[in-house]
């Protein structure tokens, strides 16, 4: 038996009680990052954590011995049985907000569940419970998420095919999953979640879902690409949007890496670039902003 595990445990469930118990007193979050998957939503994350506004998630690492506060609750997506309390549960009482306003000027919280940029009922779940929420979601080059993708299953030992192969099964996986979530035949679909390598790459409907039901002035898109040659611009948008002081000192980092395989088949890179073509071109149309991705003809991200 692992006892220091299992203390961890026991830890956070008697710290999930007693939040649950006070969640009327526990406002929701300012911020939330919608996604991409593997495209720098732990990145974006980490770095908003280190300005001196931000609460974490309950229970902190300060509270109990865990390697880093919590990044995401994937209520939205795949918890929303565990009822509204169960999410409140998870950021802090107005009244530790009252102090840390007193404290440091201002405050705020935020969770970060990439998911809920692509499942199907994540963008009207969201928008109806956090009417004044700011949304966040970074776009990747999609033949680059989708790689990215593919080699963290692999990595992590869930994927045991080769990525054309992956890619190949990937429709034969998912089947109509998306139908069912959206119907409520299915609650939660690990192969809609995790084996949609290209089409979670597939960015235009998904963002145009969000914008319908949030509004295009509350979803703040940008670049993964943008974060990574420049991470304070973008965590400027962030803060600017929030209303709270920009950092003082420089962050960003780049983190939860998943290693790209040295070389793909040329083929197969072909293939997927004039997958994604008339997906990118409907993504520069929403945004008004060709993205900045070389290899469908955008600009330099930096």
């Amino acid at each position: 038996m692992n006892v220091g595990r299992t203390a961890r445990e026991l830890g956070k469930r008697g710290v999930r009680a007693a939040a649950m118990a006070t969640a009327d007193l526990r406002p929701m979050p300012e911020l939330v990052i919608i996604g991409v998957k593997r495209g720098g939503t732990t990145s974006l994350f980490r770095d908003l954590e280190q300005h001196r506004a931000m609460l974490p998630l309950v229970p902190s690492a300060k509270r109990l011995p865990l390697r880093e506060n919590q990044k995401g609750v994937h209520y939205f997506d795949s918890n929303l049985h565990r009822g509204r309390r169960w999410y409140r549960s998870h950021f802090v009482t107005e009244l530790t907000r009252s102090r840390h306003r007193r404290s440091v000027g201002a405050a705020f919280t935020a969770e970060a569940s990439p998911y809920y940029f692509f499942q199907p009922l994540a963008a009207r779940r969201v928008a109806a419970e956090l009417p004044d929420a700011v949304f966040v979601v970074l776009l990747r080059d999609p033949v680059e998420r989708t790689i990215s993708h593919w080699a963290e299953q692999t990595r992590n030992g869930v994927e045991t095919l080769g990525l054309r192969e992956a890619l190949c099964a990937e429709a034969e996986r998912v089947g109509n999953d998306a139908d069912r979530l959206r119907s409520g035949d299915l609650a939660t679909s690990h192969a809609h979640e995790q084996q949609s390598y290209a089409a979670q790459s597939e960015y235009a409907d998904s963002l145009q879902r969000w914008f319908d039901s949030a509004g295009p002035d509350r979803v703040l898109v940008d670049f993964s690409e943008r974060y990574y040659g420049n991470p304070m611009r973008v965590i400027g948008r962030i803060t600017d949007r929030l209303g709270i002081a920009p950092f003082d000192e420089p962050v960003g980092g780049h983190r939860n890496a998943a290693p790209r395989p040295g070389t793909i088949d040329d083929d197969l890179e072909t293939e997927l670039i004039e997958r994604f073509r008339p997906d990118v071109e409907r993504v520069a149309e929403l945004l008004g902003d060709p993205p900045p991705w070389p290899r469908f003809g955008g600009p330099s991200p930096v």
